[in-house]
């Protein structure tokens, strides 16, 4: 059976002996390789796909992700992400949205939120441990990352993320800063 250049896809030649039927199915296996296959889980979709090929895509209902095949294993592109509250320290509090982490991809854990001191008119210092990332997310790959703070006469706030967990705010004094977008690497 011959297949297309683009893709591969087998067809039937017309010296080919007529069988409807296995002509079908031939395409079909073909084709089912080749889009957005549905799973309930990995288990099932280990199962179900024995021999798998490089390039296939995955949607595994549990967790609620996307998975490609690469050359030696499944990989996650895409999940829904789990968020879970940030523990603030005692003398910090909520600022907009509540400050919370997420492991995206298996390969990071991804922030949002905003925090600021619980007393009125006090401000956030350099080297104030705002609060921690839970345990259940992993260890996090300790650094510098750079976030948003409010206007101040130096407005270039980072966030230190350690080892242990904990997220420590550097730069002038302000009132709050802002956790989205930091995306920081698991160890």
């Amino acid at each position: 059976m011959p297949t297309t250049a683009i893709g591969g896809a087998p067809y039937p030649a017309p010296d080919d002996a007529d069988n409807v039927p296995a002509d079908l199915q031939a395409l079909a296996e073909w084709a089912s390789t080749r889009v957005g296959m549905r799973f309930a889980d990995a288990a099932a979709r280990n199962a179900a796909i024995t021999a798998p090929v490089k390039g296939m895509l995955a949607w595994l209902d549990t967790p609620g992700a996307l998975t490609i095949r690469t050359a030696t294993a499944w990989r996650t592109i895409w999940s829904d992400l789990a968020w879970s509250d940030i523990a603030l320290g005692s003398a910090y509090e909520t600022y907009g949205t509540t400050p919370q982490a997420a492991v995206e991809n298996g390969l990071f854990i991804v922030l949002k939120g905003g925090v600021q001191r619980s007393t009125a008119g006090a401000q956030i210092a350099t080297d104030a441990v705002v609060g921690t990332i839970p345990s259940s997310l992993g260890t996090p790959l300790s650094g510098d990352y750079p976030i948003a703070v409010q206007w101040s006469t130096d407005p270039t706030g980072r966030l230190y993320v350690g080892a242990d967990r904990t997220l420590k705010y550097i730069g002038t004094t302000t009132n709050w800063i802002s956790l989205n977008g930091v995306r920081v690497p698991l160890a």
